[in-house]
């Protein structure tokens, strides 16, 4: 009896061991796959933010060129391209810069910004490049428009800039024509696209993503209009002084109204 006691104990103790290493075996192998697939999405998590902050990277660097949305590319523009800063410097009030680039992204400019008020100007208005300029590095858009520009566009241009909001100006380009037929180009503070058609959507795309840019994101060789935020200059815009309300020129723009938009000396 005590013979067959001892043998079964042994069996049930045999038992016992493979039972505890069968589930050893199973925890290893459970908290090890567990293990294996924490450490293969945390690399998953790494790669892709790598590739996210590269390509954030890549987007902020001068010579990058963002693929035209489906509004831009159907008025036959290019995509955004991103440029290095000109300077910045303020020039005398009757001196003239030479651009380097046509139409310009950035540079040195007229010390008076051309004013909130008016968001249009004709093609035979005289005004300054040099004060448009500086409204780029104050975070406006200038949507710049040559001599070949159909007359219709112009009309339509002008219609477009009333409702742009109060960071959009249309300002004419007289020293030449632009490149490759694309006669409209919209820029902000180191930033160009050139369409060869005027459209509302892709204008209003252009100035809702670039104008007024956070300072926060200018890291590329170039800064992203250094004055962003900062207001329009003066409403004198013509050889013979101010314009006033009698003129024609809303001077009372209400703030936040993005379909409110001055007339056009």
């Amino acid at each position: 009896m005590a013979k067959k006691t001892a043998e079964r104990n042994a069996r049930l103790e045999a038992l016992r061991r493979e039972q505890k290493r069968k589930e050893r075996r199973r925890a290893i192998l459970i908290y090890g796959t567990a293990g294996t697939l924490a450490v293969v999405l945390l690399a998953v998590v790494l790669i892709l933010t790598i590739s996210s902050n590269h390509k954030a990277a890549a987007s902020h660097k001068v010579g990058y060129v963002a693929a035209p949305t489906a509004a831009a590319t159907a008025a036959n523009c290019t995509g955004v391209l991103n440029q290095a800063q000109q300077g910045q410097t303020h020039v005398k009030p009757n001196e003239t810069v030479n651009y380097k680039q046509t139409p310009p992204s950035s540079g040195n400019h007229d010390g008076d910004p051309l004013p909130d008020a008016i968001r249009f100007y004709n093609p035979d208005s005289g005004i300054r490049i040099e004060r448009a300029v500086h409204n780029m590095e104050h975070g406006f858009v200038i949507g710049w428009y040559d001599t070949k520009l159909p007359k219709d566009q112009i009309t339509q241009l002008k219609n477009i800039a009333a409702a742009a909001g109060s960071k959009f100006i249309a300002v004419p380009w007289t020293r030449s024509d632009f490149a490759d037929n694309r006669h409209f180009v919209l820029t902000a503070w180191d930033r160009t696209q050139r369409c060869g058609t005027v459209s509302s959507d892709a204008v209003f795309e252009f100035v809702k993503k670039y104008a007024v840019p956070g300072l926060e994101g200018a890291t590329w060789d170039s800064p992203t209009a250094p004055e962003s935020g900062a207001s329009g200059g003066t409403l004198d815009v013509t050889e013979n002084g101010p314009i006033s309300p009698l003129d024609g020129a809303n001077t009372s723009i209400p703030s936040g109204s993005p379909t409110t938009g001055g007339t056009s000396p």
